[in-house]
């Protein structure tokens, strides 16, 4: 279900480092922080066009003395690792290409562990539906901040997986859209040993599952891209 607002995501939204008005001093930046915002009590004091790749969903971590602001992509497929040390020169340090046809908006970070969301593009949102696309969550060690390693994939046998949920251990938690199901459901996945994966539970809204009758009219919740 498209949202009025991604209009105006896919025009102008870029990754903006912010700080209290009174925190910080204001600096030269690497990119020069756009004009025609407005605030109050709050300032941009650091800009990045992202090497043109508008960000989407976003988390932060402290490594050592530096910290990095990860991201998925709802335009391009990968995913980008900018250094926001030094909040007035963000600088994008790495971009980690995705597939091809393929939804790459979502991602969760805890400790040395991500999880990227990989989807089947929405129907009016730049897809090819007559192109091959991947699907399901990419497991990654992120152990080296600039340098992920690919650990493993989940797969659905469906559409993928949209808004996921992670904050370390063994379960991740999915919004899937499994085979036999409409829309998405929710799946428990256990990566003790993220090279294989393994399912551990799934819950749906009754009238969800293939041949069930809906006790009442319910919504998921879980509908387009945010």
């Amino acid at each position: 279900m498209a949202c009025p607002g991604y209009s105006i995501v896919r025009r102008s939204f870029r990754a903006f480092i912010y700080s209290l008005a009174f925190a910080l001093p204001i600096a030269a930046s690497a990119d020069s922080i756009p004009g025609g915002a407005a605030s109050q009590n709050i300032q941009a004091v650091g800009y990045s066009d992202l090497q043109g790749r508008p960000g989407f969903k976003m988390s932060i971590r402290q490594v050592g003395e530096r910290w990095y602001l990860y991201m998925g992509h709802l335009w391009n497929n990968g995913w980008s690792i900018v250094d926001v040390t030094d909040p007035t020169k963000p600088e994008v340090v790495k971009f980690v290409p995705g597939p091809e046809n393929t939804w790459t908006i979502q991602m969760e970070i805890s400790g040395d562990r991500m999880i990227t969301a990989l989807e089947k593009i929405g129907d009016g949102w730049g897809g090819d539906p007559n192109k091959p696309n991947d699907e399901g969550v990419l497991i990654w060690d992120i152990s080296d901040p600039v340098d992920p390693k690919k650990l493993g994939q989940y797969k659905t046998g469906g559409t993928g997986t949209h808004r996921n949920f992670y904050a370390g251990g063994k379960y991740m938690h999915l919004a899937a859209g499994m085979p036999g199901y409409k829309e998405n459901i929710y799946v428990i996945v256990d990566i003790s040993d993220p090279a294989n994966p393994v399912e551990a539970g799934r819950w749906w809204v009754p009238g969800q599952k293939a041949g069930e009758t809906q006790v009442a009219p319910q919504s998921t919740g879980l509908h387009g891209p945010p």
